[in-house]
């Protein structure tokens, strides 16, 4: 496995910890490894560009990675009760569709500008929640419906591009 593929396969098991410690209500902790984890998408594909070790299994890997770490760390916090319910299951909804999206299309669907968007707005959110958490008096509540509001709003329209997307490309193959 190269590096590249490593990182990434690290991003996607380390919502284990961060599971653990929301469960213990070590917010702080969870907000720590959840950083240190979402820290690894700005580095495995720039990394396997440079290094010549794009793969297909990675391409496919990242952005599971990417939804396994985001939905996993909201579903513990909504058990929690530090994320609404609503939005996680929405959220869970759309990567779900997502991966059927892709599995299902004969060509690559590859993400579009809102769906990277999404991501960032995704994590984002799960860090202010994380932060809210870990320092409820720090007043960031707030901040952090906010953000989760957006991104919950931004992956359902990107879904839904998403399966235009898919539909054109399997009645226009490149």
């Amino acid at each position: 496995m190269t590096l590249p593929n490593a990182l990434t396969a690290a991003r996607a098991l380390l919502v284990v910890p961060v599971v653990g410690l929301i469960a213990i209500g070590e917010a702080s902790l969870a907000l720590l490894v959840f950083l240190g984890a979402a820290a690894t998408d700005a580095i495995d594909g720039p990394l396997a560009r440079r290094r010549g070790q794009t793969t297909a299994f990675g391409a496919a890997l990242d952005p599971l990675a990417d939804k396994i770490l985001v939905v996993g760390t909201l579903a513990a916090l909504a058990v929690r009760g530090a994320a609404p319910v609503w939005a996680v299951a929405l959220i869970v909804a759309r990567e779900l569709v997502a991966v059927e999206v892709r599995a299902r299309s004969p060509h690559a669907v590859r993400a579009g500008v809102d769906g990277k968007a999404k991501t960032v707005l995704q994590v984002g959110a799960t860090v202010a929640l994380l932060a809210t958490a870990a320092w409820p008096a720090a007043g960031l509540a707030t901040l952090a419906n906010a953000l989760l509001v957006t991104a919950t709003a931004l992956t359902v329209l990107s879904g839904v591009r998403l399966v235009f997307r898919a539909k054109q490309t399997s009645a226009h193959p490149a």
